[in-house]
């Protein structure tokens, strides 16, 4: 870890000791880890590098991911607690609303962000196993890692270090630990207007106006799906093996392509294809095909639904995952375009990994 007198003065020097005494009990423990076991944010220890090893960037949050676009190939991060999603490819079509708050980006790239939770960028270099490694990371106001974007062995040098210049800000600005990002609140079921929640989802005609639909009723997602059970929702149960394991090994033996949504409040990053290599490495459960890696632990992840939603197109069936908050850490979608039915296909798959819960 780079240490300059500067960004020790700007930094906690006891912090800086405690992370160097822990980097030598556990070499490789990652960033995350090590935050939740100093009891700090992530962006904390991040702001410890120092020279060449952290350029803090300016918050112009859209133009920086528009500005992707010139770079070629990246790897894209998004993650939870539980669930990590990992992309390769290149930024196309990055758009952004008129008030800046949202945007999206499709193609190999599938990203729907989120910009009123981004309140940090940093260009990062740092030493790991396989040699130095460079990116652009995003945090939110308590320091929690939103979205990394990593440059590989295609990226165009020149267009990055361009971008990195561009963005680059004067100096280091101050800040102030907040705490942790707050944990949803889960609504009583006697207060959602059941008749609004019931109806609501049968006149469902696109399963982007579903969030609506929970608002109108005054209900949060897993409180929704617990009113609906047997109706449009099943909760999945397994004894013999993981939820999550089967509707992977299920994918992969018939070749049946899906949309793999992971997310948290400032992103949701998209993966659409088939999968190949599944590995379980004791609580995770990995996927690691070129061009895509997913890694759920699957003991943090406590409750698995079967959700069914009327669209225009027909129903639109899901299988999502729930943390011990109540929070929805991945959704697995066949694939399909907007204006076709989906797939019998898919559909087979998500019957059989009924039938076996």
């Amino acid at each position: 870890m780079q240490q300059t007198v500067e960004a020790a003065k700007a930094g906690d020097q006891n912090l800086v000791g405690r992370w160097q005494a822990l980097q030598e009990t556990q070499p490789h423990l990652r960033i995350r880890a090590a935050a939740e076991q100093l009891g700090v944010s992530e962006m904390e220890l991040v702001r410890l590098r120092g020279g060449e090893a952290l350029v803090p960037l300016e918050g112009r949050f859209p133009e920086i991911l528009k500005a992707l676009e010139q770079v070629g190939p990246v790897m894209v991060l998004a993650r939870n607690n539980e669930v990590v999603h990992e992309v390769t490819g290149a930024f196309r079509d990055f758009t952004s609303g008129k008030s800046g708050l949202m945007g999206l980006a499709v193609g190999d790239i599938d990203i729907r962000v989120f910009f009123k939770h981004w309140a940090w960028g940093y260009r990062v270099r740092e030493q790991v196993r396989s040699g130095l490694r460079e990116s652009l990371q995003f945090f939110d106001g308590y320091g929690a890692a939103i979205h990394k974007i990593y440059r590989v062995a295609e990226t165009d040098d020149v267009a990055w270090d361009q971008l990195v210049e561009r963005f680059a800000a004067s100096q280091l600005a101050p800040f102030k630990p907040c705490g942790k990002r707050p944990d949803p609140v889960r609504v009583a079921a006697g207060s959602v207007d059941i008749k609004e929640l019931r109806d609501g989802w049968q006149e469902l005609k696109d399963v982007h106006h579903f969030n609506a639909l929970l608002k109108r009723a005054g209900t949060d997602r897993l409180t929704a799906l617990e009113l609906l059970r047997g109706e449009w929702a099943t909760e999945l149960q397994r004894t013999d093996g993981g939820v999550l394991d089967t509707l992977l090994a299920l994918l992969r033996d018939n070749q049946c392509p899906g949309m793999f949504f992971v997310g948290n409040p400032g992103i949701v990053q998209i993966y659409t294809g088939q999968v190949s290599n599944l590995r379980r490495t004791g609580p995770w459960m990995n996927v690691l095909d070129p061009g895509f890696n997913l890694h759920a632990n699957t003991e943090l992840v406590k409750r698995w639904w079967l959700v069914r939603r009327p669209s225009s197109d027909g129903i639109i069936t899901s299988v999502e995952a729930f943390n011990a908050r109540g929070e929805l850490v991945l959704t697995v979608f066949g694939e399909r375009k907007p204006g076709l039915p989906e797939s019998e296909f898919w559909r087979e798959q998500v019957a059989t990994l009924e039938a076996l819960s």
